[in-house]
């Protein structure tokens, strides 16, 4: 007679199959846009609703037309970053002005609402973890008014500095983020130095602090970066927990990332072209495209194919580092190969030395 431990012995693979049967990404022309009480105009990305298996994470982008604001409302922790337009968000009462390419983190529990005072409809992209809160019985949405026309601005303080009054950075412009040559932060590498990695045999990192704790943090993964906040570190003076928009990875053009496996991540392309191979599977993407690094050990390169830099914007719901540091024994972040382009450098710079010999 099976027993609940037989069930137990079968979640591998059925979790597996789930994985396998869902969606890995999705494009901009097939979004589809709704307006909801909260939102003029809201498109779901990688989320549960548009056939992904994730984590309990939901991402998707907002449109705030011309002259108009969201409602005002509250939930779990949401991390959010303009692609267009200007405005502020008011936070528990308190004005935060953001600009193209600023990126913000609404704490938990906390009330909010979005204003587009600018020429252009303001975009942005946000992650959530709804369906997660839900499962632990924590999802609680409190709608205080709809969204619609702006006919008088809001009278309250203005944030000078981005931090509110518990010392919480709400707000990030671009022009303040650290940037990186790569994509986990530290700087370049002499030639000689860079590491090459027999991809049969991938280097154990264990967590994303094993990467720089090996001395491979500099641009072996990405050509570069700007970093934004991290779950659980004091990035930027951000505090986040649940939600993060970690950095932008990026790529020169024609260039190729390195491989590397690690737990859940979702991508979104602000600009160029190209392909992600992920656990085999080529997924091509363009401006507006979303895709899924579904973990928890999934190994992927990306490989941008346009004459621009590739920017992607790289989220990791907090309970990926949950799991990160807990399971890193099981599951740990793997390195398969550095950027080919680095290697090329550094067989460029072995020929110059034996050539200075002769």
């Amino acid at each position: 007679m099976p027993t609940f431990y037989d069930d137990w012995l079968n979640m591998w693979d059925k979790s597996r199959e789930e994985f396998n049967k869902a969606r890995k990404w999705i494009h901009e022309e097939e979004v589809e846009y709704v307006e909801t009480q909260q939102d003029a105009k809201v498109g779901l990305l990688v989320t549960p609703e548009t056939g992904f298996r994730t984590w309990g994470s939901t991402s998707m982008i907002s449109e705030i037309p011309v002259g108009a604001h969201t409602g005002t409302h509250k939930h779990g922790e949401e991390a959010i970053h303009i692609i267009t337009g200007s405005g502020f968000s008011t936070v528990n009462g308190v004005r935060y002005n953001w600009e193209p390419f600023s990126t913000l983190l609404i704490p938990f529990g906390a009330v909010h609402q979005h204003f587009n005072t600018g020429d252009v409809p303001a975009r942005y992209f946000s992650v959530m973890s709804p369906h997660l809160e839900f499962w632990c019985g924590m999802a609680r949405f409190t709608q205080y008014d709809n969204w619609g026309k702006t006919t008088a601005l809001p009278t309250v303080p203005v944030s000078e500095n981005g931090f509110d009054d518990r010392g919480r950075r709400i707000v990030l412009k671009i022009g303040e983020a650290p940037t990186t040559m790569g994509a986990e932060g530290g700087p370049g590498l002499a030639p000689e130095d860079i590491l090459e990695i027999d991809p049969e045999k991938p280097i154990v990192l264990g967590t994303i602090e094993g990467y720089a704790a090996a001395g491979i943090r500099p641009g072996l993964h990405n050509a570069g970066g700007v970093n934004f906040m991290r779950v659980g570190k004091d990035t930027n003076g951000w505090h986040p927990y649940e939600q993060e928009i970690s950095s932008y990875l990026i790529n020169e053009p024609h260039d190729e990332g390195g491989t590397h496996a690690h737990m859940e991540a979702h991508l979104y392309i602000i600009q160029g072209s190209g392909y992600s191979i992920v656990d085999g599977e080529k997924i091509s993407w363009k401006e507006g495209t979303c895709f899924h690094v579904q973990g928890p050990q999934t190994k992927h390169q990306h490989i941008n194919t346009s004459d621009v830099q590739s920017k992607q914007i790289r989220v990791a719901p907090g309970i990926r580092y949950f799991f990160e540091a807990m399971a890193k024994e099981e599951f740990p972040y793997l390195y398969y190969k550095v950027r080919p382009r680095l290697l090329r450098e550094k067989a460029a710079a072995e020929r110059e030395r034996e050539r200075e010999r002769s």
